[in-house]
């Protein structure tokens, strides 16, 4: 049984709930939880890409679960195929809508309120993470760019869930 304030990673027990790994899997969580949530509101379409998101966020956590058990060499390019993806699927989805002359308030209906709220939280998350990686010295961009590029996905998805 772990101790109060502390948590188990892959491979290692008792960790410091302030550890900065466990506040950077903290903040994935917290967007891949915005995605279930955006997810639930969505078109079935829409859906299906939030839900490959959230795998790829799964996937993300246990990459960082597992330091420093995993050398940090290996984690250079770790994530270049699933930004590869969604590279693929933002081009797929910004084929389908129309960008918006003025400043959008997203919130007219669950989809797009929720969508913007996962949006925000990503960057967060985003913001975390590049922080992280400084701080540890990871040396990989993978990572980061996924995360910068699921923000535009949430930002593209709002437009393509907005009512004409």
């Amino acid at each position: 049984m772990t101790a109060s304030g502390q948590t188990d990673l892959i491979g290692e027990h008792g960790v410091k709930k302030s550890d900065l790994r466990v506040r950077m899997l903290g903040a994935l969580d917290e967007a891949s939880g915005s995605l279930s949530l955006a997810k639930a509101f969505c078109s079935p379409g829409n859906q299906i890409l939030l839900e490959i998101c959230q795998k790829d966020l799964s996937r993300m956590m246990g990459l960082m679960a597992a330091l420093p058990k995993t050398p940090l060499e290996k984690l250079k390019g770790s994530f270049s195929a699933e930004l590869e993806k969604l590279e693929e699927t933002i081009k797929a989805v910004e084929a389908t809508v129309s960008y918006p002359t003025d400043f959008i308030q997203p919130g007219h209906t669950p989809a797009t309120g929720t969508l913007d709220l996962a949006r925000a939280i990503v960057r967060r998350a985003e913001r975390e993470w590049v922080a992280g990686f400084e701080i540890l010295q990871i040396p990989d961009e993978s990572m980061l760019q996924y995360l910068n590029r699921l923000s535009t996905l949430c930002y593209l998805l709002i437009l393509a869930e907005t009512p004409l």
